[in-house]
């Protein structure tokens, strides 16, 4: 199912890769039955809206070096980006704790390496060693009002490094969002316009120049 799915949106996955993502799959269902992650819940679902969703920013980004991301719910993007790109260093950052508990259930069953898991606030998680200016990218997919979600991002990511927000079209968004970029020292470097499943999304790439 994973390789037809993924193949209707341009993503290639391998056999080994689409193998992880069914056992992904399979893993996601049986977690989410009695623990809510996703009002997803049936297999095709799984994997066109949460993992080919995730997928998408590849058709667009390389992605390299050590990526956060924000906000990752039942692993997503984080998750289906490390599979394709394995290597990749990950963090996957939630407030809430049942999540990155389930999270750690995924990596350990998928026997994946460099990837860990952080329960907490952004705001708070940042004061940790080795987290301020140290990610090459943060990612975040529908996570919270860009402004916001800016002011999250940012303290993470070094000098050159980006932000790469998933999104649906919203001017008024992006107007509020540009001059929170700007103040936070990051401008729009890239805009990738798309369809899926029906619906116009954007994903919005801001990089720190200072």
């Amino acid at each position: 199912m994973v390789q037809e799915i993924f193949s209707q949106f341009g993503i290639s996955a391998p056999p080994e890769k689409a193998a992880l993502f069914e056992r992904y799959a399979d893993l996601f269902l049986a977690y989410n039955a009695h623990t809510n992650l996703s009002a997803i819940r049936d297999r095709e679902g799984v994997v066109t809206k949460h993992f080919a969703d995730s997928a998408m920013l590849l058709n667009f980004e390389p992605l390299r070096g050590r990526m956060l991301d924000l906000g990752t719910g039942g692993g997503f993007p984080g998750i289906p980006l490390k599979i394709l790109v394995n290597e990749l260093s990950v963090t996957l950052l939630d407030s809430v704790s049942k999540k990155t508990k389930a999270c750690d259930h995924f990596i350990a069953e998928l026997g994946l390496s460099n990837v860990r898991t952080v329960w907490g606030r952004a705001e708070d998680v940042v004061k940790i060693p080795g987290m301020r200016s140290s990610f090459d990218a943060v990612v975040s997919r529908a996570t919270a009002y860009m402004p916001q979600v800016l002011e999250w991002a940012a303290p993470f990511v070094r000098v050159g490094g980006s932000i790469m927000l998933y999104k649906l079209p919203s001017e008024e968004e992006l107007a509020d969002g540009l001059p929170m970029a700007e103040k936070l020292g990051f401008e729009l470097a890239r805009e990738h316009a798309y369809s899926f499943l029906g619906q116009e999304r954007r994903i919005f790439v801001f990089v720190r120049r200072k």
